[in-house]
Formats: C-alpha cells, structure tokens, sequence
C-alpha cells in the first residue's frame, strides 16, 4: 500500500501537500514500475505554490477521506512541482490542446503506466459548477474506462502518438520561410490586439510580453503598433495588474479592463514586464514607463533575494483575520487600511486619481509627475496595513533568475544607472557559485538546504547563454564568451538530435512555441548563430534548427513572436 511520500521533498508546492490522505508520490520515472507492477492508471496533479487555484482543490478534494481512498485504491498518485518539471507542464499541457481542453494549473491528467496521456484537464470542482464535471465523477469515470479497457482510450492514445510524430516531421526549411510575406504575420498579431484596453483580446488580461516585444521592433515606423503598445505600457503602469501599494506585478487580470487580479507574482513576469516598459521607454521617453520599471526592480531586489539568488514566486492568498487562506487578502485595500490622518492635498489626490474596483486599487489621470505626487499616499497606506504577508517561494529557479538579471543589465543600459548594472552582475555570480558547473553542467533550482535541484531543461541553457551572451557584449569581458560557448556545446550534447533541439533531456518534449516567456528554441538559436560567428561553435548545427524554426513558424506563426523577431532583425 503506497503512503504519501512527500514530507521528504524540498519543494514548497510539495510539502503543502504532505499531510494529504492521499499517498502522493514525488515525480521520477521509477513510478512507471509502480504503476506497471500495481497494474493502474498514473494520476498526475501538476502545480505550483502561489497558484490560487491549486489551493482550492486540493481544499475541496485533495485533503478529504473519501476522495483519498478511492484515488489510492484505483491510480497511483503523483504531485509535481511545475517549476521543477516545466518539461513534463509542456508535455501534458500540448496533451490537453491536442484533445481540444484548456490548459491551466492545477493540472488534471491521467496516464497509462508509460505515462502516455488519455484524459485530463485542469481545475475540477468538488460539486459540478458551469458545466465542469465533479472530480469524485471525473475520477469515477477515468477509472471505469481503464479497467473495461474502453476502445475509445486506444483511439487517444493512438491519435496522441500520431500528432506527435506528424508534429515534430519538418516539411519546410529557412529558405522557403523567405518567401513569407512579413506583412501578413504582422496582420496576424495586430487582429489580436485590443486597440481599446490595450493587451490582446480576451476576457482576461495577461500582458503577452513576447508579442509585444515583435510589436515594438516595428514602433518606430508605425503609428497604429506604437499607440497600442503605449496602451498596453498604460495599463501595465496604471491598472490593477501593479501593485502601487506594495510593488511588483500580479500575474494577470481576471477581466479584459485590467481592474482586478489574480494576485500571485513570479518573478519572470516581473521581469519581462519591466523590461518591455524600459525598452518601450527608450522608444517614447515617457518616464512613467522607466519610473514603474525601476519600482518593479527595486521590489524584487528587496522581497525576492536569498542567499542564493532571487526567490520564485509570492503567494496569491494570504490568511484572513479568522486565519482562513483568501485569494488577494494582503493585497486588497479595506476600510480599515486607509489611514485616518491624511492632509486636505492628499485627500484632494485621493479623489482625483484613486478608484479601487473590487477593493483593488486602479489609478485614473495619472502621468509620471502625477505619480510621483501621490506615491507618499502609497507609503503611508503600506505603513498602515496590519496583515499576514503571503508566503515567498524561496527556491531560486535558473532560468527565471537569468530573465530577471537580463532586465537589470537593460535597465543599466537605458537608464545609464551603474547600480542595477551591479545588482545584476551580482545576481549572476551568486546563481553560478550554486548552479553552474566548470563542466558546462546546470543544476535547475537551489533550495535554501544545501541541495540543487538534479534537473535541467533546454530553458536554463538557453537564458543562461543569453545572459552570459548580453555580459560580454556589455563589458567584452572573454570570460563570459567562453563561458556562453562551453555552455552552448553542452546544450547540444544535451538536447539536440536529428536537427531538433528539445525542450528536455529525454527527448520527447519539442516545443518552439513562446508562452507567458519567450521560446527558449528561440533564444537558444538566436545566441548559437551568433557565437557560431566569433567562436568554434558547430555552424552545420544551428543552420539545421533554423530549417527546424523556420517550419515552426511556417505552420504557426501566432505561436513564434520570438523566433519571428530572430529570423526578420536578428532581435
């Protein structure tokens, strides 16, 4: 009988779970044996610690008896940590696109003993809610098809494995992509755009920060891209995406103004956002862009650091007064944390430029010299707030780390400012010290307990070299070249085969595709042509991913803003 194993790991998405009557098993790929010898169904629950939704299944069904011991006794339970495993996240979430559900976190899948996937979805509900089916059914369900052996499950499986062979076949190369009209993948992106709220259409609002950074190479030279991405910028600068009280970006908004959040705040979206409205502020030289940016810098230097590097992610909910778990508690304004001793001019400010939609504050008729004005307000808001801060997800994740020292370089670069030049040397140095060998080997994550994560993916190379790539252009220092190409030789070893470079080390992920980050393929080939230039780097290779890329974006453009700004500037 399997007993829930994870009060042994070091992931806090892991150990939230650990008092779970159900026998949670952590992620290896023994589990398969398990599952073969125990003759069952693999259940695979995927997340991460801020994640909202996450909390509130494992509330509703994760932490009941009877959920529990039907879940035991039918599947073999597994939790994984997304930000462990992105590989694994990538491999199952394309699972759900192919069988047409949305993707999302918590992750819901159900797998053969091989781990071949034939059924899942996301968030399921205790009680069927708008048409989402009850978890206890679902699982019901799940399970009686497994044991009869339903035709229909050899049809998935099946159509599974043939859309993955016919996905990774290349049917184009670079060459043919130089026929491809730049005017109509341009059109492509722009029908996206939401001309009135900024961002891309939708009922919910994530900033899309690869898009907008195609968009911006066009800015410049044309009106209509730039005033949407001033827009965007606005929004990002004024609504309730930012957190004006407390620093930093939430993660997205729930509804297509921007008004309300969901509330948990990683680092990578802190990262790239900030570094859109630096590049956007070069182009326009509106201080509010710069000023926001410097803020989510600073925010993150001061509340995300770690002996090690910078931390991962800051909780969504927080404890109420009654010590229950809430979505956005610390981060919603009451009535109760609005100070009583405000001044007449700071009443008047309040009045003019404050509007909170769901206790959320959004700001009206704000510019730069506005914004400074009311930023005292800000202070003595945050001064006043007597609240159990969410808890910080301390492991410090390679990749995401990277992102958010490319951004400080970009903002030393912009704003001519030494210090967040040296804020990101350091951030790089203290990350290396504990997560990059001389070898040319890369531990994924660093745990506060001297352990490194044993895992590594093609997105912890591919923004390493980036990062390393970006220093030695800044400071010609030949340490970081060789180290960008010792890294670079090590990635292809790693990860390439048969002109594709794989998103993991067993080969079985290809993904090109950017999401909330940029496509770490795109990176990877973007700094691979260019140290093939000035170093020994196999250039037969990289010649070979760019006929890869090229067929990528060729099938689906919508999906490559990245790879497209590589392949027409180089960017």
């Amino acid at each position: 009988m399997l007993e829930n194993k994870l009060k042994n790991e070091y992931s806090l998405y892991l150990l939230e779970h650990k008092n779970n009557p159900v026998a949670w098993q952590p992620f290896s790929y023994q589990i398969t044996e398990t599952a073969k010898k125990e003759n069952k169904p693999i259940f695979l629950s995927i997340g991460y610690s801020s994640c909202h939704w996450c909390h509130v299944m494992a509330d509703e069904s994760f932490c009941h008896n009877e959920t529990a011991e039907f879940i035991n006794d039918n599947f073999i339970p597994v939790k994984i940590d997304r930000e462990e495993y992105p590989d694994l996240d990538k491999k199952y979430q394309f699972f759900l696109q192919i069988i047409r559900q949305m993707g999302g976190w918590p992750l819901t899948v159900f797998t053969d003993p091989d781990l071949t996937p034939f059924y899942g979805g996301t968030y399921f509900p205790k009680n069927e809610i708008q048409g989402i089916p009850a978890f206890q059914n679902v699982l019901k369900a799940v399970s009686d098809l497994y044991k009869n052996n339903d035709p229909k499950l050899d049809k998935i499986r099946e159509n599974y494995r043939n859309f993955i062979k016919r996905f990774n076949q290349i049917d184009s190369d670079f060459n043919d992509f130089q026929n491809y009209v730049k005017d109509k993948e341009l059109n492509n992106f722009m029908e996206q755009a939401d001309r009135e709220n900024g961002g891309l259409k939708g009922n919910s609002k994530f900033p899309n920060i690869p898009v907008m950074n195609y968009l911006l190479s066009f800015a410049e030279n044309d009106e209509n891209i730039l005033n949407f991405l001033n827009k965007t910028a606005d929004k990002l600068c004024k609504s309730g995406i930012f957190d004006h009280i407390n620093g930093g970006f939430y993660r997205y908004c729930v509804d297509s103004s921007w008004n309300t959040p969901h509330f948990e705040k990683m680092l990578y979206d802190n990262a790239l956002n900030a570094e859109f409205l630096i590049k956007l502020y070069d182009i326009t030289r509106d201080l509010l862009y710069l000023h926001i940016a410097r803020k989510t810098a600073d925010f993150i230097l001061e509340n995300f650091s770690t002996d090690f590097g910078l931390a991962a992610s800051m909780n969504a909910d927080s404890p109420d007064e009654n010590n229950n778990l809430v979505e956005g508690h610390y981060y919603k304004i009451f009535e109760n944390d609005i100070p009583g001793d405000f001044s007449d001019n700071e009443k008047e400010l309040i009045q003019s430029h404050f509007v909170f939609k769901e206790n959320v504050l959004n700001l009206q008729d704000i510019d730069y010299e506005k914004y400074v004005k009311i930023e005292p307000i800000f202070e003595k808001i945050q001064n006043n707030i007597d609240k159990e801060k969410p808890v910080l997800d301390t492991k410090v994740i390679l990749s995401w780390n990277m992102l958010f020292v490319n951004t400080l370089l970009t903002l030393s670069e912009v704003a001519n400012d030494e210090y967040y030049f040296q804020m990101g040397v350091n951030i790089f140095n203290k990350v290396k010290n504990y997560l990059i060998n001389d070898d040319g080997s890369l531990f994924r994550i660093k745990y506060h307990k001297e352990l490194a994560f044993n895992h590594r993916t093609l997105e912890d190379y591919a923004y390493t070299i980036d990062t390393t790539t970006k220093l030695f252009e800044m400071t010609k220092d030949r340490i970081m070249l060789d180290l960008g190409v010792k890294l670079s030789k090590k990635m292809f070893e790693i990860f390439h085969e048969n002109k594709i470079l794989f998103f993991d080390t067993n080969h079985d992920v290809s993904d090109t595709f950017d999401e909330a980050v940029p496509s770490a393929f795109a990176v990877a080939l973007k700094n691979s042509e260019h140290l093939s230039k000035i170093s020994d780097i196999n250039s037969e290779i990289v010649n070979k991913l760019k006929d890869f890329g090229a067929d990528r974006v060729l099938k689906f453009p919508a999906g490559h803003p990245t790879l497209l700004n590589y392949f027409r500037f180089g960017l």
